[in-house]
């Protein structure tokens, strides 16, 4: 968000709300993707460089898309239009825990992820811990470092050797599961 003000406006950036009301009811994820499909690709249209895929909004009356349904059919969508490589897709999301949460996200697109209830979670952690854990900036530091090296022994396992390269390659399967 601060990025597209640093650069005095070069780099757009659209935030997309990955929530629903819950009163919608069980119809309510289906139509609220294709919402955030729609809104994804007229802002690609409208030239924007950055799409924010995010779950902050989440509270009583709004429920999270899973993080990693919502980014696999807005990047869907976008590359069915021909549209996906004009912009980056960022998650911002409180769904995020684990290594694997992160590798998946990114193989279904995401350029980056911000795995924002993680972090405050360790901040809040640290505070409470000071014995334990040095102090809030030092243990979100670690965790994301802990995120970087963790995926990048999922990735090499895979034999990739780049991050660009794994985004958006979908090389997860679902392994054992009947029709």
């Amino acid at each position: 968000r601060a990025f597209t003000k640093e650069n005095h406006g070069k780099f757009k950036a659209v935030e997309l709300d990955i929530t629903y009301d819950a009163s919608w009811g069980h119809e309510a994820i289906e139509a609220r993707l294709a919402s955030l499909c729609a809104m994804a690709e007229d802002a690609v249209r409208a030239r924007t460089h950055i799409l924010i895929l995010s779950d902050r909004t989440t509270d009583r009356t709004r429920f999270p898309i899973p993080a990693l349904l919502a980014l696999s059919a807005i990047h869907q969508h976008l590359t069915n239009r021909g549209l996906r490589t004009s912009t980056s897709l960022i998650v911002e999301t409180g769904s995020v825990r684990e290594v694997h949460h992160i590798a998946l996200l990114a193989s279904y697109g995401a350029e980056a992820i911000h795995p924002y209830l993680a972090l405050e979670t360790v901040a809040t952690l640290a505070d409470a811990q000071p014995q334990l854990l040095k102090d809030a900036a030092t243990a979100s530091k670690n965790l994301i470092k802990a995120y970087g090296k963790g995926l990048m022994k999922v990735m090499s396992k895979m034999g990739i050797s780049t991050y660009m390269s794994y985004t958006g390659a979908q090389i997860f399967e679902a392994v054992g599961l009947k029709k």
